[in-house]
């Protein structure tokens, strides 16, 4: 299950900036433990959006709020782009291939990437998810892009 939100013209209203932005990308997730007792990922929030006063940061926060909505005693993994990205850019989420963990459990991981291009948002996803494995060793099972748009 995932809830997707765009950040609205309500969170650059709050935030008034005097260096423009581009846009923003946040994405936050819930971690869950399956069966075997190991944690995988079983929601995700995001938030982006192109707003000329809405950064990484702006959208972090609205993205944690959405997870604090469903997940009131939960912390969430978390990932923006900050300020970068300040001419435009992509984003992808990319879930990875694999259905179970080591032990045979069900397993789920997202990842958010973000580049200048599409290409350089997937090489970045990719990164991450193997970044986000529950070891170094892991290898990526193939992905399946969720959600992608430009920034």
């Amino acid at each position: 299950m995932r809830k997707y939100l765009v950040a609205l013209g309500a969170v650059a209203m709050a935030t008034i900036s005097s260096q423009a932005h581009a846009g923003a990308v946040a994405i936050c997730i819930e971690k869950s433990k399956n069966k075997a007792g190991n944690y995988f990922d079983s929601e995700y929030f995001l938030r982006h959006g192109k707003s000329p006063n809405v950064d990484g940061y702006i959208a972090v926060k609205a993205a944690r709020q959405d997870h604090r909505e469903s997940y009131k005693s939960s912390t969430p993994y978390c990932r923006h782009n900050g300020k970068s990205i300040a001419n435009g850019g992509y984003f992808v989420v990319i879930k990875d291939g694999r259905k179970k963990d080591h032990a045979g459990a069900h397993y789920n991981r997202w990842a958010l990437g973000f580049g200048t291009t599409r290409a350089a948002a997937i090489a970045d996803a990719k990164r991450e998810l193997w970044g986000r494995s529950a070891t170094l060793m892991a290898k990526i099972h193939g992905y399946k892009i969720e959600e992608e748009n430009k920034i």
